[in-house]
């Protein structure tokens, strides 16, 4: 059984947030937003789509990283960097090997 990496298509943006969802629900608190983070973060320019993948294991999405470019500002400089947020595993997932296309 192999879990394969590939980029995140249009067509998966409802079940990774759905996958987000799922894997946040009732961690830090009752509830979750990091589902609507991950479809807010999509419209906005910071948003890297070439640096936006899914897990696939058995035909199903079960994992989603996503990096958007930030800003870190000292008191006189600016810096950018990447930043991921959030990474998200469907609960209950056991890796048996890691295959990337």
């Amino acid at each position: 059984m192999k879990i394969t990496v590939r980029l995140e298509e249009e067509k998966d943006y409802r079940l990774v947030e759905e996958l987000t969802r799922e894997a946040f629900w009732n961690v830090h608190f009752p509830g979750c937003d990091e589902h609507l983070l991950i479809h807010n973060l999509r419209k906005t320019k910071e948003f890297i789509k070439e640096l936006d993948f899914v897990a696939i294991y058995n035909n199903k999405i079960v994992g989603n990283i996503v990096y958007v470019e930030t800003k870190i500002k000292d008191t006189d400089k600016e810096y950018s960097v990447l930043t991921f947020v959030p990474i998200s595993v469907l609960p209950n997932i056991k890796i048996m090997a890691l295959e990337v296309n």
